[in-house]
């Protein structure tokens, strides 16, 4: 499941915009308790992909922390015949396990925190979500659309999807040359200190949802899942995209469709709030606090698409970071190696030759030549050339 929970555990953002255009500044008191409310979120795999539950705070606009992870918690997932698996806490506040678990069986997902409250969800029934059908893109005036088709059934109607993005960029100025503070002399770079390719990714995307029962035969067809705008350097090189697709229920479907329309639609002042919307969760030692929060079951369907910019052919490109950058017209000299480069504010970018000899080098700013300053020089190890 994605990480959402910046969308849903700032319930106070509605309550600041409504009053934010009041002559006199209001700001309504709040228990500590009302604040700080358990989010659970995540999807239990039944096929042997992982299975990953996350566990944290709400949080008030106004702190500017970072998301508040509950850490600590013993998760885990028990049968409706008493089988018990546990989670491990792989990260903070991230609890995962991998396994098979009988998609004809139910399910509650269980929940100790470290001061012994304990929470419960529903009854999780898995629920097997169909194949993609295609996932294709179309360009336009716009930009270029990322399209996704399939087909529901009587029992995966609802659906929700998460995807992954991740492509090539190059920087402003390309070099492949690096300054050796040991022989302070300017060396040719090694592969693994290439810093002229790098990839990136958006992992944490909006939500995307869809009920297959709005249309003929239960048929999705071309559903928009992301836009790329145009002069985006996600289509500089290679784009890559993986979509992952979760059949749910009508219930899961409900809450999330709330939390899109709070977090893509900003609401109206009489939206309601996420912490009035609750979930599939409860506190078996507290009946009166609220959860928030969802967790599905079910086998998820996945399928990747590739775009190379020549698909998109002309696609021209602004990155913003790079748009004062220039190489210098004067070059450094050997005796001036150091000075100039031994800092790493300025890499070597370009040979200054005199004949056939290499007598200096034309420097270019780190942030306009190092592509590793905004990715990474590693290939993902799904990456197909």
């Amino acid at each position: 499941m994605p990480n959402h929970n910046c969308q849903i555990s700032f319930f106070l953002l509605l309550m600041v915009l409504f009053f934010g255009g009041c002559k006199d500044p209001f700001e309504p008191e709040f228990a500590e308790t009302d604040i700080s409310q358990l989010v659970v979120e995540g999807f239990v795999e039944t096929n042997r992909a992982e299975s990953k539950i996350l566990l944290s705070r709400t949080t008030p606009i106004s702190n500017a922390t970072d998301q508040l992870m509950e850490s600590g918690a013993q998760v885990s997932l028990e049968s409706d015949s008493g089988t018990q698996w546990d989670f491990n806490e792989t990260a903070l506040g991230v609890y995962t396990h991998t396994g098979f678990f009988d998609t004809q069986k139910k399910y509650k997902l269980k929940i100790v925190l470290k001061n012994n409250q304990q929470y419960t969800s529903e009854e999780l029934m898995p629920i097997v979500s169909p194949e993609i059908e295609e996932i294709n893109f179309r360009k336009n005036e716009e930009g270029v659309e990322i399209l996704l088709s399939t087909k529901g059934t009587s029992t995966s109607e609802y659906f929700l999807w998460e995807y992954a993005e991740h492509w090539i960029f190059r920087p402003r100025i390309q070099t492949i040359y690096i300054y050796n503070p040991e022989t302070k002399e300017v060396d040719f770079r090694k592969p693994e200190q290439s810093i002229s390719l790098c990839w990136t990714d958006n992992l944490f995307p909006k939500i995307v949802l869809e009920n297959a029962g709005r249309y003929s035969g239960n048929f999705i067809f071309q559903k928009p899942i992301v836009k790329i705008p145009n002069l985006s350097e996600k289509l500089m090189q290679r784009y890559s995209i993986n979509v992952r697709q979760k059949a749910i229920s009508k219930e899961a479907f409900d809450f999330w469709e709330i939390q899109r329309k709070n977090s893509d639609d900003i609401g109206g002042i009489f939206s309601p709030l996420p912490s009035l919307i609750g979930g599939n969760f409860k506190n078996i030692s507290n009946a009166a606090e609220n959860v928030i929060g969802f967790v599905s079951m079910g086998q998820s369907s996945e399928k990747r698409l590739y775009i190379n910019v020549a698909d998109v052919f002309p696609w021209p490109v602004f990155i913003p970071e790079y748009e004062f950058c220039q190489v210098e017209t004067t070059p450094t000299f050997m005796a001036n190696y150091e000075f100039k480069f031994g800092s790493g504010v300025f890499i070597p970018a370009v040979p200054e030759i005199a004949g056939t000899t290499t007598i200096g080098y034309k420097a270019a700013s780190t942030a306009c030549t190092d592509c590793t300053l905004r990715g990474y020089n590693v290939k993902p190890v799904f990456w197909e050339d």
